[in-house]
């Protein structure tokens, strides 16, 4: 019993530090360099190519910026 609860323990606390990763879409062309946070954003529709969900950090790092459109509405 004492070893249930001490392995409900470490999981509780291993879990709740965790963060949700947060999904993004671009567009997959070389001339892109946005990310979406959502697919029906109007910069989205516009993409001639694939568009792939990815996450943010991954977008980040490689030289995406949030999307001009989803930053006016956010503010």
């Amino acid at each position: 019993m004492k070893k249930l609860f001490l392995s409900l323990s470490l999981f509780t606390f291993l879990t709740a530090f965790q963060t949700k990763e947060i999904e993004v879409f671009i567009c997959t062309t070389k001339s892109s360099k946005t990310f979406h946070l959502k697919k029906d954003c109007s910069g989205v529709k516009k993409c001639k190519s694939k568009i792939k969900k990815i996450s943010k950090e991954k977008a980040e790092n490689i030289g995406r910026v949030l999307c001009k459109l989803e930053t006016k509405k956010s503010r």
